[in-house]
C-alpha cells in the first residue's frame, strides 16, 4: 500500500465515525448548495491539492444530513501534506466524541486563534492516534458567515427547522499528519495553509469559511 493511500485510512476512519454519530436522519437534508459555489482552489500559494472524497462511498441514508463535502489533500513545496475538509450538513457533531467511540486516542488541545485577512477566530484541535497513525486535528462551525460554537449552532439549527429556513452551515477541519512530539511543526504547518487559503478566496466567499471581515470569534468561554 503506498504512502498515500495509506495516509487516507485513517482520515477515512475519522470522517465516517463523526457520521455515525448522527445516527440515521429520516429526511433528506436540504441546504443553500454554498460549498459547490465556493470556488476553493487546488493551487494556493506553493500548495497542490487534490480531491480525495471519491475515496470513500457517501450513498445511503445514514449520510442524509449531509449535503455536500469537499475532502482535499494539499502538499507545500517541501511535501509536506494536510487534508481539508468542508461539510455542508444540517448538524453536527464533536468530533472528539466521534474519534473516542471509534477507538482512537485523543488528546484535546488548547483553543487555537487565526487571524486570516481582517478576521479573528477561534478553533478547537485534537490529537488523534490509532495505531501508527497519528494527526492534529483542527476544526471550527460557521453558519451565516459566523463562527460559533456547539451550543449556537445546536439553538441556530433547532430556530432554522422551526422557521424552515435553510441557511448555510459549514464545518470545517484542517488535519494534518503528526506525532505526539512534533505537534507543534504540524501546528505550523496549518497555520501557514489557513492563511494562505484565506488569501486565495475572495472576500465574500472567505466569509463562509471563516466568518464576516472585522469580526472576532471568541471560543474562550464556550
Amino acid at each position: 500500500m503506498n504512502k498515500k493511500k495509506k495516509g487516507l485510512i485513517p482520515i477515512a476512519l475519522l470522517l465516517c465515525a463523526i457520521i455515525y454519530c448522527f445516527g440515521f436522519p429520516k429526511a433528506k437534508y436540504e441546504s443553500l448548495n454554498i460549498l459547490s459555489q465556493l470556488k476553493i482552489p487546488l493551487e494556493i500559494n506553493g500548495w497542490q491539492g487534490r480531491d480525495v472524497e471519491q475515496e470513500w462511498n457517501m450513498e445511503g441514508e445514514e449520510y442524509n444530513f449531509v449535503s455536500q463535502a469537499l475532502d482535499r489533500e494539499y502538499v507545500n513545496a517541501d511535501g509536506k501534506n494536510l487534508f481539508l475538509l468542508v461539510l455542508d450538513a444540517g448538524n453536527f457533531h464533536n468530533p472528539k466524541v466521534c474519534s473516542n467511540s471509534s477507538g482512537f486516542k485523543v488528546i484535546e488541545l488548547n483553543n487555537l486563534e487565526f487571524h486570516v485577512v481582517n478576521r479573528t477566530f477561534q478553533a478547537h484541535s485534537l490529537y488523534t492516534e490509532k495505531d501508527a497513525d497519528g494527526f492534529l486535528i483542527i476544526y471550527w462551525i460557521c453558519i451565516d458567515k459566523n463562527v460559533v460554537d456547539w451550543t449556537e449552532q445546536k439553538i441556530k439549527q433547532l430556530w432554522f427547522s422551526l422557521i424552515n429556513k435553510k441557511r448555510a452551515g459549514l464545518m470545517i477541519r484542517v488535519d494534518v499528519p503528526t506525532k505526539e512530539d512534533t505537534i507543534g511543526d504540524a501546528l505550523k504547518l496549518a497555520e501557514d495553509f489557513i492563511a494562505d487559503l484565506g488569501w486565495a478566496m475572495s472576500s465574500d466567499q472567505a466569509s463562509y469559511i471563516f466568518g464576516n471581515p472585522g469580526t472576532v470569534a471568541d471560543l474562550s468561554l464556550k
